[in-house]
């Protein structure tokens, strides 16, 4: 078994030769994605040798943030997660990731590498600037297709990996995260925010077990769970999967609702998402009766009110404890968090709550 490079200097051409089994010569070795990616480190490697290797790759090791990687990544098992699901599903998956090369991770260091296929040739959006209509569509077509296959499916009980939210030790992780990040989100990211987004962030942790019993709910699905633009690349031949998405760290077990509003409140201006949400909500329902699954239009919206106001917790944990980057990376995180809040308040998100 290859070992587990535990930085850049570990990935050469012996190592690389032998986790692609084709003789590397000469690898360059570049980071890539800084501010884009919140919780791992991604390196292009150029590849020279023999004439069946790729012209590169992509290699990804775990966060040099030690808080974030002790308190978050390792406690509610996203690497592991990440790791798995290249192993037992990989390409298979409806919703195309990248061509997984080598995939290893350790369990009692949680040290981690993937070798995937490098996705740069394809096109990729910006999330600062906001997802098209045209694009949204083609994401919602994807994750439909993801979720029909996935639907009530016997398979979710074979992946142990694969959990629902309220299943420790994920759900007391992200209460305590939480916690310890919202005075860093509000001096950071949220300084505007108003009287009742405040007064929601202070109490929810309170709500917390509620909320997660309520993405629970069966039928459940395969949730992406981190689906953002920034991490989807879009076919530029018809060779090409539509869409393909990358990190697949945060995956769990839910209500299908979940993807569409995190993707649909994150990664959209408010102005787009306000004249197409309606008929990309309706899409997405359609998409699924046409494998054969009803998910009632009822608990559609409901489930997508709900859900946009938990996904309020994606700012906050990212700001306030993981270390930011750079200017970008800061920027995508009071994007995110302005288009949750907007869409919390457009949808009187807030309302709803335990009986």
């Amino acid at each position: 078994m290859p070992t587990i490079p535990l930085d850049p200097l570990g990935i050469t051409p012996d190592w690389l030769s032998e986790v692609l089994n084709s003789d590397v010569r000469v690898c360059k070795i570049e980071q890539i994605g800084i501010g884009y990616g919140l919780l791992g480190r991604l390196f292009r490697v150029h590849l020279d040798g023999a004439p069946d290797l790729p012209r590169t790759v992509v290699v990804k090791l775990p966060t040099l943030d030690v808080t974030a990687r002790v308190n978050l990544c390792e406690a509610a098992e996203f690497y592991l997660r990440e790791i798995r699901f290249y192993q037992e599903i990989g390409v298979k998956n409806p919703l195309r990731p990248a061509q997984p090369y080598f995939a290893a991770f350790d369990e009692a260091t949680h040290d981690f590498v993937l070798v995937l296929e490098d996705l740069g040739r394809l096109r990729n959006a910006d999330q600062i600037v906001g997802c098209s209509v045209s694009d949204a569509e083609t994401v919602i077509d994807g994750i439909a297709g993801h979720h029909a296959y996935w639907w009530d499916n016997d398979r979710l009980a074979s992946l142990p990996w694969l959990k629902t939210h309220n299943t420790p030790p994920f759900s007391t992780v992200v209460a305590d995260t939480y916690q310890a990040a919202w005075p860093v989100f509000v001096d950071r990211v949220g300084y505007d925010m108003s009287p009742a987004m405040r007064d929601f962030g202070e109490r929810l942790p309170s709500l917390m077990p509620w909320f997660m019993a309520e993405i629970s709910r069966p039928p459940l699905t395969f949730l992406h769970g981190d689906l953002r633009l920034d991490q989807l690349f879009f076919a530029i031949g018809p060779a090409d999967a539509r869409v393909s998405a990358l990190d697949w760290q945060i995956t769990a077990k839910g209500r299908g609702a979940f993807d569409v509003a995190y993707f649909l409140s994150q990664s959209l201006t408010a102005v787009t998402r306000r004249s197409c949400e309606g008929d990309l909500l309706e899409r997405y329902a359609q998409r699924l009766a046409e494998r054969g699954i009803d998910y009632p239009r009822d608990q559609l919206r409901r489930d997508y009110r709900l859900i946009t106001a938990w996904c309020f917790v994606y700012p906050v944990i990212g700001s306030g404890q993981i270390d930011i980057a750079n200017d970008r990376q800061l920027a995508l995180l009071r994007t995110m968090f302005i288009g949750a809040a907007t869409a919390i308040d457009d949808h009187d998100a807030l309302a709803l709550r335990p009986d």
